[in-house]
């Protein structure tokens, strides 16, 4: 038991219910706050009494001059005064003289509720209780409401009598008790409720938790990825957050008024609270049930896109076999389906416009003209990376995994989104480029004739050698270098351009063939390597000469194999200024 009560006492156990302990605490604060608050502040609504007589039948509490004044006892109205005393008193003063008199006699409790009488006198009708007068009723009260002077104060006692009795029975001892179980048996049931949303939340914010270090929170739509496991878990929490908000806040707004009802001093204010819900409430159902064909329209346009977007994608992706139409490259056929998909979302958005709740309004209005000024003034160069895009995946520049250059980045395509270009170099260095300055640069796309047409893509580079090396020696040397270079084909082979005839040397260009464009750097490298090595065991020396001596006296720079086999060479000569050697 020891364990089991250093759990219950822990710091964690108490954490866990302090939320619960905040929210009592803030509904025992309004409570008191709603509490204190004077009853004569709130304006109580008329109370209509279907079995009286409709001739003193009052419908609301704050009177005017054509229909009388109310009488109140209780904040309840129990009859209307229309008219008032000549000279003495205003019909609205009348009525709060007699208001003020009933609640003496409904807080004295040794007159009954029974010894409220009217005694008929020679040209008026006095109503009293006991001793006191509580009011007359002459003859022009009588024109006033077309009826007798008994009959008016049969009424009007009626009335005094039954709200006396129900004045003192609100008051009564056996009422405050039930007021007060009442108001327990409400607090208990709603700290339950908390307590049980509070477990439920927890329980759903632990499952989402699970589900998230489990990797199964990911929203697709079809094969296309909409929310990962962390922004899932993120809306989910937020909206179980949010919905355990509202329900206390729900709760506390119904057991506030509950409670406040069961008081006299505050059931003016408890009633007025309940039937503000009630009336709230009343009016959202009212208000979507008007809404309700419209919202049928929404649904019907909903349909119709999601079956328009299904039968698109069936018709681009025929359009992409290549047994059909050949002129529509495969690579175009998911850019199309979204292309597609957004065209007739946003025709169905247009569509659906009309019958959105608060179209035309001005507050729509106004979010529509900002959103539109935003859109203009701010995205110029998003919507021009965005058409370079489109453009681009429609002139079939390149594709991911292409081998390419741009300007002077090297590297493999590694994204291609409708904004943007991301290219990984050969040093691991990605270079992010806007579509529209891809859209303005040369591409060079290395990898296009290995992937389309299973071709070679030809690497070259040039050396410069002197005139006294053979050229057909050259040719084998670095053909030869260029076989025992790692991913360079052997068929075709390579082959030796001499691309240019120079002053002092003669420049060759070896040529050979590769299907591996991505490795580009590396057979480069390899291939310099053996050149080296080939020419260093031919016994060519790579260098580019420049000649700067006189001509008599040197070896010819002419191959020997093109010299005459006695030829020597010249020596140097000297005349004197007749021409003659010395």
């Amino acid at each position: 038991m020891a364990p089991r009560a250093a759990q219950l006492f822990s710091p964690r156990r108490k954490s866990r219910y302090a939320p619960l302990g905040r929210w009592l605490l803030l509904a025992l604060a309004v409570f008191l706050l709603v509490l204190t608050t004077p009853v004569w502040a709130t304006d109580a609504p008329a109370q209509p009494n279907p079995g009286a007589d409709s001739a003193l039948q009052p419908e609301a509490a704050i009177g005017n001059k054509i229909d009388g004044f109310p009488v109140l006892l209780d904040d309840q109205p129990l009859f209307l005064v229309k008219e008032g005393v000549a000279g003495v008193t205003s019909a609205q003063e009348r009525a709060d003289i007699i208001s003020q008199r009933i609640a003496a006699v409904a807080n004295d409790p040794a007159i009954a509720p029974e010894a409220v009488q009217a005694e008929p006198e020679e040209s008026q009708t006095t109503v009293r209780a006991g001793d006191l007068v509580l009011f007359t009723i002459r003859d022009s009260d009588a024109e006033a409401y077309g009826q007798s002077q008994s009959e008016l104060a049969a009424v009007a006692v009626e009335r005094i009598q039954q709200g006396i009795a129900a004045y003192r029975e609100k008051r009564s001892v056996r009422r405050l008790m039930t007021s007060l179980a009442a108001t327990v048996v409400s607090t208990i049931a709603v700290f339950l409720a908390l307590r049980v949303l509070f477990l439920m939340t927890a329980k759903l914010l632990a499952n989402i938790d699970r589900r998230q270090a489990a990797g199964t929170l990911g929203v697709r739509l079809q094969s296309i990825r909409l929310l990962g496991a962390g922004a899932t878990a993120y809306l989910l929490s937020g909206l179980v957050r949010l919905g355990r908000l509202a329900l206390i806040l729900l709760v506390l707004y119904l057991y506030i008024p509950f409670v406040l009802s069961q008081f006299p001093a505050t059931e003016a204010l408890g009633d007025s609270l309940l039937q503000d819900t009630a009336y709230r409430l009343n009016a959202v159902a009212q208000a979507f049930v008007a809404y309700l064909p419209k919202l049928t329209m929404i649904g019907v346009i909903a349909v119709i896109t999601y079956y328009v977007i299904q039968f698109a994608k069936q018709i681009i992706t025929e359009l992409g076999r290549h047994d059909v139409y050949p002129w529509f490259y495969p690579e175009w056929v998911q850019p199309t389906i979204r292309l597609a998909t957004l065209l007739i979302v946003a025709i169905a958005l247009v569509m659906a416009g009309p019958y959105l709740p608060g179209f035309g309004s001005p507050a729509f209005q106004g979010v529509s003209l900002f959103v539109g000024a935003l859109l203009t003034l701010g995205s110029s160069s998003a919507v021009a990376n965005a058409l370079s895009g489109i453009i681009l995946i429609y002139t079939r520049a390149f594709q991911l995994g292409d081998f390419i250059r741009i300007d002077d980045i090297i590297g493999e395509v590694q994204d291609k989104s409708l904004f943007v270009t991301r290219v990984l170099t050969p040093k691991q260095e990605t270079v992010t480029i806007p579509n529209a300055s891809v859209l303005n640069s040369n591409v060079t796309n290395y990898s296009a004739t290995c992937r389309e047409s299973s071709g070679f893509l030809v690497l070259y580079t040039t050396v410069t050698l002197g005139y006294d090396v053979p050229w057909r020696k050259i040719h084998e040397v670095m053909t030869a270098a260029a076989l025992a270079t790692a991913n360079i084909e052997s068929d075709p082979p390579p082959f030796v351009l001499q691309t240019d005839l120079n002053d002092f040397n003669v420049s060759y260009q070896l040529n050979a063939y590769t299907a591996t464009p991505h490795l580009m750097p590396l057979i480069y490298s390899e291939l310099h390597q053996n050149i080296q090595d080939k020419c260093n065991g031919a016994d060519i020396e790579i260098l580019s000469p420049s000649y700067a001596s006189l001509r008599d006296g040197n070896h010819s720079t002419i191959p020997a194999s093109y010299l005459p086999k006695d030829y020597r060479s010249p020596s140097f000569l000297v005349q004197n200024p007749n021409g003659h050697q010395p």
